[in-house]
């Protein structure tokens, strides 16, 4: 028996547990990805992989799911529902799967790449919540769904270690494999049909000229700190992203029904993707600087000498800060306002960029700067979805959303990259640890990006317009 078309008016705990389902999908996915990082030496060891090609289990997933994420979106806004989470959630099952069968590099980079389908479940699960709750619940839920993607990335730090002593790494894949199955067999009956959004198509002129111009760019991030920032094949492929991605705004904003609609929201919309690529580099450079210190002996002159569960532990204000303030933060936006609250959700983020200068031997600051990190993703990452959500009709979204979810990504791969090759250029003689000096350096540079996400958040309108939902 198949679920009838869904409305706000019509059984709103259907979408909340569809969401909730959802929700947790995005949170075993985080999980997954998260629990990887300490395993990636034996997974190269099990796969025979050499050092440049496993870095691929991340790369794949980060280029496919830029790639796909505003397309879902799109395809959400087009299509019922019910249908994209099916086909996108046994896109990623397979790439689960594959992933765990894997015994070489090629099989277990495209399981990877398939998973990356997983990062468009987010805009999808935006879309719900707008299209099946008030906008007051939407909010909250919003919330959630952020909260659940930080908790999820930090947990799974947490728990990586302890499975890995007494299972195999293919145990990191198979336990999230058998949730994602169940999770999808409980959504049979759960997850609404939704009404397809008119008579619209694809943009394919718009996707491959994004999908295009973000593959150059990110390899090329991902490549600088071995080509050279100043190398001809980084400036090249930079460029040539860059040009791709210049052609990709000029195309959408002459198409009538292009992929992402930018001209839609208006200055509120453009201004929160720019605060997005903002906190998503200063999060990451963070959480590039916390693991090193902590890891550092201290006869170095900064560093705890801790093993990668101490850098969990202390990363664990980070997932649960997140999750709570992303939970909060429809209330907050009561309390304070839209712009308001956008501004505020900036200072975490400069904060824990500028207290790490205290962070040289003392775990109590590498864990507040970590939550107030947490505090910048949970609150900023919400109040921007909430404000494109606000300002964008209901039937163009998901794909919207989505798309401020691939600047935040692009933003924080540019962060992680620059601040890895920061302290990659400036080591202790004799050891391949970073200098303090390096450090501060990335300390600088997340300090004055966060500086300038508050700037530009001062620009937002002071009231901000709902956005007209057409039939």
């Amino acid at each position: 028996m198949s679920t009838p078309p869904l409305t706000t008016e019509t059984h709103p705990r259907t979408g909340a547990l569809a969401t909730a389902i959802l929700g947790t999908v995005i949170l075993v996915l985080n999980l997954l990805e998260s629990m990887l990082v300490p395993a990636l030496p034996l997974i190269q060891a099990g796969v025979g992989a050499s050092t440049a090609s496993i870095t691929w289990v991340f790369t794949g997933l980060l280029l496919s799911g830029a790639v796909s994420t505003p397309l879902i979106g799109r395809l959400a806004e087009l299509h019922n529902k019910k249908t994209v989470f099916f086909v996108v959630w046994g896109v990623v099952v397979a790439g689960v799967l594959l992933s765990a069968l894997a015994t070489s590099i090629v099989p277990l980079a495209i399981g990877q790449v398939l998973q990356g389908a997983g990062l468009g479940f987010a805009p999808l699960a935006i879309g719900l919540v707008r299209e099946t709750q008030s906008a007051e619940k939407a909010k909250t839920s919003t919330g959630l769904l952020i909260g659940m993607s930080a908790l999820g990335s930090v947990a799974g730090l947490l728990l990586s270690g302890p499975l890995l002593t007494v299972l195999s790494y293919h145990w990191l894949y198979w336990l999230p494999l058998a949730a994602l199955v169940l999770l999808g067999i409980v959504a049979v009956p759960v997850f609404p049909a939704t009404p397809a959004g008119g008579e619209g198509r694809i943009d394919w002129v718009g996707a491959v000229l994004l999908s295009a111009g973000l593959f150059a760019v990110l390899i090329a991030l991902t490549e600088a700190p071995a080509w050279g920032w100043s190398s001809a094949q980084f400036l090249l492929l930079a460029a040539l992203g860059v040009v791709l991605l210049a052609a990709f705004t000029t195309a959408e904003l002459k198409m009538e029904q292009p992929l992402v609609d930018l001209r839609a929201g208006g200055k509120a919309v453009i201004i929160t993707c720019v605060v997005a690529f903002a906190v998503g580099w200063a999060t990451y450079a963070v959480y590039v600087a916390l693991p090193t210190i902590v890891a550092a002996p201290p006869s170095v002159g900064y560093g705890l000498g801790g093993t990668p569960t101490t850098a969990g532990l202390l990363l664990l204000p980070l997932g649960v800060l997140g999750a709570v303030s992303a939970a909060l933060t429809g209330r907050l936006e009561r309390i304070f306002g839209s712009k308001t609250l956008m501004i505020l959700s900036c200072l975490p983020v400069v904060a824990s960029s500028a207290i790490l200068f205290l962070a040289r031997h003392d775990a109590a600051v590498l864990a507040l700067a970590s939550g107030l990190a947490g505090l910048g993703i949970g609150i900023g990452l919400t109040q921007a979805m909430n404000i494109v959500s606000s300002s964008v009709p209901v039937e163009r979204l998901a794909s919207a959303s989505g798309f401020l979810l691939v600047l935040r990504q692009v933003g924080g791969t540019l962060g992680a990259q620059v601040s890895g090759s920061v302290l990659a250029g400036g080591l202790i003689e004799g050891t391949p640890l970073p200098t303090w000096s390096s450090f501060g350096a990335i300390f600088w540079i997340s300090t004055v990006v966060g500086l300038g996400a508050i700037a530009t958040s001062l620009a937002l309108p002071r009231r901000l317009a709902g956005a007209a939902v057409t039939s």
